[in-house]
Order: structure tokens, then C-alpha cells, then sequence
């Protein structure tokens, strides 16, 4: 089959292939290329880091959260129960388990573990005991002090003002030396029970005192 085409003032025939042939290149000389090249951007020293400390996070595999239980705490304060600060008393169960640890371990791992138990909860009496007594004292200073101002001073206003500030915070104190008071009763009690409650597994130790007001060492 041939197509007639014009070839300056001329007519001439040619094959049809060769026509398309022809037409095809002629598109693909004057066509454009449509495909757009992306050059790369040259990556700046800031942009190196961050992408630097990307990469280094992603590497990093993600830490597991600890979380602190009721055990966990038993167990860094030792074999023995920790003891109730309040609600029914837990002194025998306390005695029960001193028991029972001594006899599965030598007297000085027994000693040991009652020594430890018995200092954490001293070091608390004793702190209580010498806040109250700190507390007291100055209270007293206090008082001196605000009524010998206010007879020097001679401003009633103020020394009003004083006053109120000082019955304020004389609340306060009073307030904070009652929960001692309860914390102190508490563990002087439970020490007392239970230093005589070990007496029965011959459990004798100089050491375990109870710290009273007067006699921070009375036995």
C-alpha cells in the first residue's frame, strides 16, 4: 500500500511503513524530552548531624521502664516484713520471721539482718524525737522574742500582726509534733515488743535500745 505525499511542489507516492517511519522521527526531533533529571542537593554540615543523630537513635533499641512494687521495696529493706506505721499492729509476725530466718543461718547473719532492720526504723524514731524537741524550742524563742519586740516597739499594729503570724505557724508546729508523737508511740512500742518477744530464740543484743525524749539512749 502506498501514501501519496507532497515533497516540495511534488507529488510522490511511498509506502505507507515508510511514511510512519518518517512522521515518528520528525515528532521525536521537535518533541521535547518530558523527563526531568533531578540533580541531588548538596546536603549542608547541619543537615549531615541531624541526619547523623537520626540514624543514631534509630539504632538504639528502647530501654525497658522499671517499676518499683510493693516486693521491690520489701526486698531492698531485707528479709524481714517492714513494719505497720498504722492500722493493726504486725509485731508478731515480725518476731515469727526472725524465727524462722535464724534457723536456716548462722547467729551473725541473724544479727546482721535484725541490726538492719532494727536501724532503719531507729534512725526514723530518733529524727522525729529531735524534730519535736527543735520544734519546741523554738516555739518558746519565739514567744520571748514577739513579746519582748512588742513592748520595745511600741506599735501595736504590728505587733498585732506579729502575733497572728506567730499563732499561725505555732499551729503548724503543734500539728507536725502531734504526728511525731504518733510515730514515736508507734515505734517505741514495737521495738519494745519485739526485743522481748526474740528472748525466746535467746536472741540478746546490746544494741537494741529504744530512744525516749529524755534518754536518747534509754535501754
Amino acid at each position: 500500500m502506498f501514501w501519496r505525499m507532497r515533497v516540495r511542489s511534488l507529488w510522490v507516492l511511498v509506502p505507507l511503513g515508510c511514511f510512519l517511519a518518517i512522521v515518528a522521527g520528525a515528532m521525536t526531533q521537535s518533541s521535547p524530552s518530558s523527563t526531568v533529571v533531578a540533580q541531588p542537593q548538596a546536603s549542608t554540615p547541619d543537615q549531615s548531624i541531624a541526619g547523623a543523630v537520626r540514624d543514631s537513635k534509630a539504632q538504639k533499641a528502647p530501654h525497658a521502664k522499671k517499676v518499683f512494687t510493693d516486693e521491690d521495696m520489701d526486698a531492698a529493706t531485707g528479709p524481714l516484713p517492714k513494719l505497720k506505721m498504722d492500722g493493726i499492729d504486725n509485731t508478731d509476725q515480725i518476731i515469727n520471721e526472725i524465727g524462722v530466718y535464724k534457723k536456716t543461718h548462722t547467729a551473725e547473719q541473724t544479727e546482721q539482718v535484725v541490726h538492719d532492720w532494727y536501724d532503719e526504723y531507729d534512725s526514723q524514731l530518733a529524727a522525729a524525737i529531735r524534730d519535736n524537741l527543735d520544734r519546741a524550742t523554738l516555739m518558746q524563742e519565739n514567744q520571748s522574742n514577739g513579746y519582748e519586740l512588742c513592748q520595745q516597739g511600741g506599735d501595736y499594729e504590728k505587733c498585732a500582726k506579729r502575733q497572728m503570724s506567730e499563732a499561725v505557724a505555732a499551729r503548724n508546729d503543734q500539728s507536725t509534733m502531734a504526728r511525731n508523737n504518733a510515730l514515736i508511740h508507734r515505734l517505741q512500742n514495737a521495738f519494745s515488743k519485739i526485743r522481748n518477744g526474740i528472748f525466746q530464740y535467746n536472741l540478746r543484743y546490746s544494741w537494741f535500745k529504744i530512744r525516749t525524749t529524755n534518754n536518747i539512749d534509754s535501754l
